[in-house]
């Protein structure tokens, strides 16, 4: 039973970016909404695209080890295609966290606007310049955050690298999954910030849903190597990540309610100790 749910919150999430580009492609409303990102996309693409061609086989070398022996050819075979996977999946990182910086008011309107289509309580946002020069800022800020939380994450799992023999291929698989958990809340990020859930929260809540946030991130890395597709990489991994989220927002919801249970007695205790302070 529960590994069916475990494959059941796979498949949902890595059909979230397919099911995006399904929802814009239907809805014409959205797509002023994802005209600048999709821009954007292209020119990301096609500038780190070329990057990433020119320095991949200098990276995939780095990788191989060297020899003439027979087994070191296997190992050079099987190193290839996870050296690969990897160099695709610091592509895709690259890719994302400029991206989706430069790009995340473009973003959080397109998300914004998934959200009321599909019937998902949107507060009233307050009209004029200002309003919404705060909350580009907010946006963009949360975007540089989960970037920072990242890069942090990934200079630890670099470190585990270091360690003799078993170092590289355990980095190598935390890397993975933990840059794939990283898009599903990069993309799916715009909805949750939205409704004021913690930063800290909204981590966990990735966490909780991990086999979800896993399929997502590996549907968007299935769809930068699609031709054309990849092009509106952008626009549908926050389309579906929108639609992912509200789907499980029942589930998420439970998450962070239980986290804010758990900081109630400590805020409770704080508070008292504070009372008891001015009283004395």
């Amino acid at each position: 039973m529960a590994k069916g749910i475990f494959l059941v919150a796979l498949a949902r999430g890595f059909w979230a970016p397919m099911g995006g580009l399904a929802f814009l492609r239907r809805t014409p409303a959205l797509w002023k909404y994802a005209l600048m990102p999709a821009v954007l996309n292209v020119a990301l693409f096609g500038g780190l695209g070329t990057l990433f061609v020119i320095l991949f086989p200098h990276l995939i070398a780095q990788l191989l080890p060297q020899g003439d022996a027979w087994y070191l050819f296997l190992l050079r075979g099987i190193m290839w295609v996870v050296g690969s996977a990897l160099v695709l999946l610091i592509f895709l990182v690259s890719f994302t966290a400029v991206g989706t910086i430069i790009a995340s008011p473009f973003n959080e309107l397109l998300s914004q606007r998934v959200e009321q289509l599909r019937g998902g309580s949107l507060e009233e946002n307050p009209a004029g310049f200002w309003p919404q020069v705060g909350r580009t800022a907010r946006s963009a800020w949360e975007s540089v955050k989960n970037v920072a939380v990242y890069l942090l994450g990934s200079l630890l799992i670099l470190l585990v690298g270091l360690v003799p023999a078993v170092g590289a291929p355990v980095s190598a698989i935390l890397g993975a999954i933990w840059t794939l958990l990283f898009l599903a809340l990069e993309f799916g990020d715009y909805y949750l910030a939205r409704h004021w859930v913690r930063f800290a929260d909204r981590w966990s809540i990735v966490w909780a849903h991990r086999w979800a946030s896993i399929g997502f991130g590996l549907g968007c890395s299935l769809l930068l190597v699609i031709p054309f597709l990849n092009l509106l990489l952008m626009p549908g991994a926050v389309t579906g990540g929108t639609l992912l989220w509200l789907e499980l927002k029942p589930h998420w919801e439970a998450v962070a309610e239980g986290k804010a249970a758990e900081r109630q007695p400590s805020q409770e205790i704080t508070k008292a100790s504070q009372q008891g302070l001015t009283e004395s």
